[in-house]
C-alpha cells in the first residue's frame, strides 16, 4: 500500500486525575525527522517518545505535541499537594509557638514558604498513560498518511498511463518515420542530381535508421514503467524508488526526443515529459 508522508492525527488518554493530549503532525522529507514539544517537567521520557515514534514511521518530518493536565475526573480539581502544604503548615505553625508569636499561619505564609507545590506525577507513573495517548495519535496520523496515500497512488498510475499511451503511438510511429526520412534521402539525392549508387544508398539509410531507432529506449522506458506500477503495490516505504524512476523515465524520454526526429512523435514526447514531471512531483510525497 502506497503511503503518504503527510498525515495527522490527535488522541486523548486519562488515568489517575491525569490528562495527556498528544498530536502528531506529519510532512514530506527526505529523511525521517522527529521533533518533539513540551515534555519539559519530564525530560526523562523525550528520548523514549522519540524512539517510539521512529518505530513508526519510516520517512518524513514528524511533529509531536504532549499536553499534560490534571483532567476534571478523578479529584482533578486538586492542582496543588494538600501533603507538602500541610507539612509547611505545620512547621510555621511550630516556629510560631516557639517564638510565642501566637499567631496562625495564613495561606500566603504558607505560598511564601513554598508549600503549594503542584501535584506531580513520576515518570514511570505517568509513562503508561503517555504511551496510550501517542499510540491512539500515531494510528489516527497513519490511517491519514495510508488515506492519502491511495489518491496519491491513484494518481500516479493515471500518469503513468498516460506515458504509456504516448510511448504507445510513438511506437507505432517508427516505420512511418523511417520512410519518410527515407524519402526525403531519396529526393534529395534526386534534386541534386546526383549519381549514387543503390548499395551505397541503401547503406547510408541502414545508417540513418540506426541512428532513428529507439527501441531501446522504448524498450527501457517500458521497463520503467512495470516497476513503477509493480512499486505501487507493495507495502514497503517506494518514495525513494519511485524519485528514482522518475529520472530515469525523464532521461529515457529526452533520449526518445532527440533521436526521433518527427513533428508528431514530438508531440507525445511533449506528453511524456509533462506527465514524468506531474509523477515527479507527487512522488515527493510518498514515504
Amino acid at each position: 500500500m502506497t503511503r503518504s508522508m503527510t498525515g495527522f492525527g490527535t488522541a486523548t488518554a486519562e488515568a489517575d486525575g491525569w490528562r495527556i493530549e498528544v498530536t502528531v503532525r506529519t510532512l514530506n522529507h527526505r529523511y525521517l525527522s522527529v521533533r518533539v514539544r513540551s515534555l519539559n517537567d519530564h525530560p526523562s521520557l523525550l528520548p523514549r517518545v522519540e524512539e517510539r515514534v521512529k518505530a513508526a514511521f519510516a520517512r518524513g518530518e514528524v511533529g509531536v505535541w504532549i499536553a499534560v493536565d490534571r483532567s476534571a475526573a478523578e479529584g482533578g480539581e486538586r492542582r496543588f499537594d494538600r501533603g507538602i502544604a500541610w507539612n509547611v503548615y505545620d512547621e510555621l505553625k511550630a516556629v510560631s509557638e516557639e517564638l510565642g508569636l501566637g499567631v496562625e499561619p495564613t495561606l500566603e505564609d504558607v505560598s511564601r514558604a513554598g508549600g503549594l507545590q503542584p501535584i506531580e506525577m513520576a515518570d514511570e507513573e505517568l509513562w503508561p498513560v503517555l504511551v496510550q495517548a501517542l499510540d491512539g495519535a500515531m494510528e489516527a496520523a497513519s490511517a491519514s498518511r495510508d488515506a492519502e496515500g491511495a489518491r496519491l497512488a491513484d494518481a500516479l498510475r493515471v500518469h503513468i498511463d498516460q506515458i504509456a499511451r504516448s510511448l504507445g503511438e510513438i511506437r507505432i510511429r517508427i516505420p512511418d518515420i523511417l520512410a519518410t526520412h527515407r524519402a526525403h534521402l531519396v529526393e534529395r539525392a534526386q534534386q541534386l542530381e546526383l549519381k549514387v549508387d543503390p548499395a551505397r544508398l541503401e547503406a547510408e539509410i541502414a545508417l540513418l535508421a540506426e541512428r532513428l531507432d529507439v527501441q531501446e529506449e522504448i524498450v527501457r522506458l517500458e521497463a520503467h514503467l512495470d516497476r513503477a506500477r509493480e512499486a505501487l503495490e507493495c507495502s514497503e516505504p517506494i518514495g525513494k524508488e519511485l524519485d528514482f524512476l522518475s529520472q530515469e523515465m525523464l532521461r529515457e524520454v529526452n533520449t526518445l526526443g532527440a533521436k526521433a526526429r518527427d513533428v508528431e512523435a514530438g508531440a507525445h514526447v511533449v506528453d511524456m515529459k509533462l506527465a514524468v514531471e506531474r509523477f515527479r512531483e507527487q512522488v515527493q510525497n510518498v514515504e
